[in-house]
């Protein structure tokens, strides 16, 4: 079976409309939340340091640090709300999110990944679909019927996909295992199975 047979035709996948929509909606939203964030910052800053004197006399200084504050919670807040507007724009239609990982593979373009690198690739599960997104971009997905998950030593965790491993993954950060992951996999394989 290939990956266009495999593909269940008749879920109505989101018009490009609904998709854009979508997107502009989690970026403005998270701009708005990384505003509201980033201009409370130094307040709530100055006043758990005992500082908050100084704000008062000082209301320029304050004005300033709340609006590069703000302006900083603004923009980040806009990356992260069009990625996370992105990747949902990418779900069909009624496939809901149970949970998503933040991982990293161990080597990336024969260099090996660091740590640090935690925003970049989500591991996502869907109760029809795994999916790997590097940033805004999905690598792939697959059904649940089709890959199997195995750990290996280190919390390396492997997706199969019929004969071949399609991924190699680390969890961010390395305290966390796979046991949740794991046990869901199980529920979610046997569901789709009975589809």
């Amino acid at each position: 079976m290939t990956d266009v047979e495999s593909r269940d035709v008749t879920k109505p996948t989101l018009t490009e409309d609904e998709k854009r929509l979508r997107i502009r909606r989690s970026t403005v939203g998270g701009g708005l939340l990384g505003g509201v964030v980033g201009a409370a910052a130094p307040f709530v800053t100055s006043l758990s340091l005992g500082i908050g004197w100084l704000f008062e006399h000082l209301a320029s200084a304050g004005a300033l640090t709340a609006a590069l504050s703000c302006a900083v919670g603004v923009w980040l807040g806009v990356r992260g709300g069009r990625t996370y507007g992105m990747r949902n724009a990418a779900l069909e239609r009624g496939e809901t999110v149970l949970s998503e990982y933040a991982v990293r593979p161990p080597v990336v373009d024969g260099r090996a990944t660091k740590p640090s690198e935690v925003d970049r690739w989500g591991l996502r599960v869907t109760d029809r679909h795994l999916q790997l997104w590097d940033a805004r971009d999905r690598l792939w997905s697959h059904p649940w019927h089709e890959i199997r998950l195995t750990t290996v030593k280190d919390g390396l965790l492997l997706v199969h996909r019929r004969d071949q491993v399609v991924a190699e993954l680390l969890p961010v950060p390395e305290s966390i295992g796979w046991d949740a992951l794991l046990l869901g996999a199980r529920r979610l394989q046997g569901r789709s199975r009975d589809r």
